[in-house]
């Protein structure tokens, strides 16, 4: 039987390392590749020919943030399936994930056998989601019982938007983002007079702010 072959995405090169270290040790099992970053997940994965078979993605990283790599590796790689392995355990990043197209959402303080279990739950072509926080949120969210929200200022902000204001608030400038997303330095200025509108923010310090509030950037 191939092996399959599993892609890990964590800016924290110690973690990943440490990651890759623990699934390679699993004979069915292979690390074909790393990204260090959001942008460099999407870059890589989509580069991969055969396309990997599963996408292992942290959620706060820099340049793009993990639901924003989510959503664009499902749109050219929707074969590939993604499991989130994250800190965060709120009911919203949890929606907004499998929203977005992950097979799995797994916490960091999972243990190794936690953690190969979920991966392969996960290739086998079901659902995972870590034990903690399972009862809290996939119930509503499977059963379509969710209630919903009301909208708030960050839920009017488009996907574009969201990736520019995580990128003004990594401190580049508006050419060097520009660069990243393939736009003109013209339409980042656009989005980001339409970001401090939509949130009623004023300079880039407040919009350093609210992204670290929303788990954007690290503090």
């Amino acid at each position: 039987m191939e092996k399959k072959r599993i892609v890990v995405a964590d800016d924290n090169t110690l973690l990943r390392e440490g990651l890759c270290l623990m699934i390679n040790a699993d004979s069915d099992l292979e690390i074909v590749a790393q990204a260090h970053d959001g942008l460099s997940a999407v870059e890589t994965v989509t580069g991969l020919d055969p396309a990997p078979d599963l996408v292992v993605m942290d959620l706060s990283m820099p340049r793009m943030d993990g639901l924003s790599a989510i959503r664009e590796i499902k749109r050219q790689q929707p074969d590939t399936r993604i499991m989130a392995l994250t800190i965060h355990d709120a009911d919203d990043f949890v929606l907004q994930c499998f929203a977005s197209g992950v097979s799995g959402y797994c916490l960091k303080d999972a243990t190794q056998e936690e953690l190969i279990k979920a991966i392969q739950v996960v290739l086998s072509g079901r659902t995972y989601i870590s034990p903690g926080i399972a009862d809290k949120v996939m119930e509503g969210y499977l059963e379509g019982k969710k209630t919903l929200k009301k909208e708030t200022s960050w839920d009017r902000l488009t996907q574009r938007e969201r990736e520019v204001l995580k990128l003004v608030a990594e401190g580049y400038t508006s050419k060097e983002i520009a660069e990243f997303l393939y736009i003109s330095p013209k339409t980042v200025e656009r989005h980001r007079s339409n970001i401090m509108n939509k949130l009623d923010l004023h300079n880039v310090s407040e919009l350093t702010s609210f992204a670290i509030d929303r788990g954007l950037v690290g503090q």
